[in-house]
């Protein structure tokens, strides 16, 4: 099996753009690589990292207001409330062209087919050792696994080249893997089940699997069905 250059964890793939953007000035002359497309490198590197932080901080800000709803609305009498949870984004930076590890992998692509002046030594520094796997969407096995996160059931899966997944689950109650039913689509993991419990404080198993999707269709083949004991 070939080995990829390009990690699959979002969070993993603004190290490497990082590293990339840094470093591809000092080949840009070796490689044919003009100074536009070393600036848009850059900028490329900036806005990806700034969207996946944001994804990041947006989690953790409906967190925060989870926990702020929670003591609003059921705390004893006398607790302090505190303050409201607050979301600073920041100032985002300048947009660039969509496709960005497409527009990147172009590059790559040149880089490796200057057999002059391409090594090894090269393709390690850059991070660009490997090559793309060809990516066959009916072939694609979706992936997840459950957490109980107490309020709600988090499913988390690695959505690799695909756009993300719809969610299934059985009907609460249910063991019959026929039944199987799409309870909702993330385009980013994790996906929450807020579905309650059939009986608050009785703990429950929940069963599901995925399907991937690439623009708003399914592909490829479910997960295996996983499960997980909510309120446990």
């Amino acid at each position: 099996m070939n080995k990829r250059y390009l990690p699959t964890k979002e969070a993993e793939r603004v190290i490497w753009l990082n590293n990339f953007a840094a470093k591809i000035g000092g080949y840009a002359s070796d490689f044919g690589i003009s100074a536009a497309e070393v600036t848009l490198i850059t900028k490329m590197a900036l806005i990806y990292a700034y969207i996946i932080g944001l994804i990041a901080s947006s989690k953790q800000f409906t967190k925060d207001l989870t926990r702020f709803k929670n003591i609003l609305s059921i705390a004893p009498n006398g607790t302090t409330l505190g303050p409201l949870p607050a979301s600073v984004p920041g100032t985002a930076p300048d947009l660039t062209q969509a496709g960005i590890f497409t527009f990147i992998a172009g590059i790559v692509a040149r880089i490796k087919s200057n057999t002059n002046h391409y090594t090894v030594g090269i393709g390690a520094n850059l991070g660009i050792i490997g090559e793309e796997t060809v990516f066959v969407p009916d072939d694609y096995v979706a992936n997840g696994s459950a957490v109980d996160k107490v309020e709600y059931v988090a499913i988390e899966f690695d959505k690799g080249h695909v756009d993300g997944m719809d969610i299934f689950s059985l009907p609460l109650g249910s063991s019959d893997m026929l039944l199987m039913e799409k309870i909702g689509t993330a385009n980013f993991s994790p996906f929450h089940d807020t579905r309650p419990m059939m009986v608050p404080g009785k703990p429950e198993k929940r069963y599901y699997k995925t399907r991937a999707i690439i623009h708003d269709a399914e592909i490829g083949h479910y997960s295996e069905p996983f499960m997980v004991t909510f309120g446990g």
